[in-house]
Formats: structure tokens, C-alpha cells, sequence
């Protein structure tokens, strides 16, 4: 579900006829605690990270705007879509709901492990050109690098979907790249996202 946002107008964002709003940036986060707690409570470290992040980005209004026939709306709250590797290496994709919407994290988690065991009765199949329309951020994990920067393929030049991922724990931190549409998102909300994430990561026990 989603609402209109009544102060702003298509015709007044700045940089929404721009070649690409896209831009991106990388920040290392401290994950040890939610690494600790992960262990404590014998859930993925990957499940966990992922409940922090998307409990963050859904505390940012601007990162739940999209365009919908023209007019600016906002989101209740935003799905994860994350690819999930498979044994053969090949990738299927899952879209998840926030925990906020869940008893508490374990049954959360019970759902996220459920849809990784049947995946194939829970891939996420929409073209990437619709993506953009739908209450979703992706999510995307590279556990077995520790990077530095990191670019993000992009499905079209104003794309509003925002991308994160994230990289291997390497000394307590974490790499995690957010790439956003600067049509709604500023620095400012940069800011607001690590903060949040780096809270969330700092305290998951905020999540039981």
C-alpha cells in the first residue's frame, strides 16, 4: 500500500531529467555484535544483517518514494529483493518483508529460511524496467569480499529502486554500498541510512 505525497510534484524534482540521477557510496560498518548475536541465536549472520538494513531503510520516508502515474507517492514500507545463491551457483531471487511486519525477528526469520527451502515456489519474477514502480530495495551480499567501492548495475537512467550490498566481516566491519536516485535521495539520507544501519548492527538485540 501507498499514499500520495501531496507536497511534492513530479515537475519540481531537480534532477529527475538529468542523463542519470543514479550515484553511489561505500561506508565499513561495524557488524561485530550482530555477528555475536547471529551465532548467540543460531540464525544466519546474512539473515540478520539483512533484518538491520531494511529496518533502517524503512525508517527514511524518502527512500519509500516512487513515481506512479505521475504523481509522487510513499510506501508503507519497502520489501528486500536478494538474490539467493544456489548450489550450482546459479542465483534466484526472493522478496522479503520487513520484520517490523512479524511477531518478532525469529518468526521473521523462520519465513526468510522458509523461502530460501522453496525457493522455486518463491522467486521474485518482474522485469527490472517495472521494478522501479514497487515497494522494494535489492539487497544484494558479497560475503567473500572485502571491498572498498562498488558500483551497481542500473536498469534505467532515473531508476528509483535503491541498491545495497554489502561485503565479507573483516575485523568486526563491513563494507556496504548504498546506491540511490539523487531525484529524492541527498546526502542527508546517506547519512540518515548509516547511521541507522550501524545502530541497528550495534544493537540487534533492538530486534528480539
Amino acid at each position: 500500500m501507498y499514499k500520495k505525497v501531496d507536497n511534492i510534484t513530479v515537475d519540481d524534482l531537480p534532477f529527475k531529467d538529468f542523463l542519470t540521477s543514479r550515484y553511489s557510496m561505500t561506508v565499513k560498518v561495524d557488524a561485530y555484535k550482530t555477528y555475536l548475536k547471529a551465532k548467540e541465536n543460531n540464525i544466519s549472520f546474512f539473515n540478520l544483517t539483512l533484518a538491520c538494513m531494511l529496518k533502517a531503510i524503512n525508517e527514511i520516508p524518502e527512500f519509500k518514494y516512487r513515481i506512479i502515474d505521475g504523481e509522487v507517492v510513499e510506501y508503507d514500507f519497502i520489501n528486500a529483493v536478494t538474490p539467493i545463491m544456489q548450489d550450482d551457483h546459479s542465483i534466484r531471487e526472493i522478496e522479503v518483508k520487513p520484520s517490523s511486519e512479524f511477531e518478532d525477528i525469529l518468526e521473521w526469520n523462520s519465513y526468510l529460511e522458509n523461502k530460501k527451502e522453496n525457493i522455486e515456489e518463491n522467486l521474485y519474477l518482474v522485469e527490472p524496467e517495472l521494478r522501479d514502480i514497487e515497494g522494494i530495495a535489492n539487497f544484494s551480499c558479497v560475503p567473500w569480499i572485502d571491498f572498498d567501492s562498488m558500483t551497481n548495475i542500473i536498469a534505467s537512467p532515473n531508476q528509483l529502486m535503491p541498491a545495497i550490498s554489502w561485503g565479507k566481516l573483516v575485523d568486526g566491519k563491513i563494507s556496504i554500498s548504498l546506491t540511490a536516485s539523487h531525484i529524492f535521495i541527498f546526502g542527508w539520507h546517506f547519512k540518515l541510512f548509516y547511521e541507522k544501519v550501524e545502530y541497528y548492527l550495534s544493537n540487534p538485540d533492538l530486534l528480539f
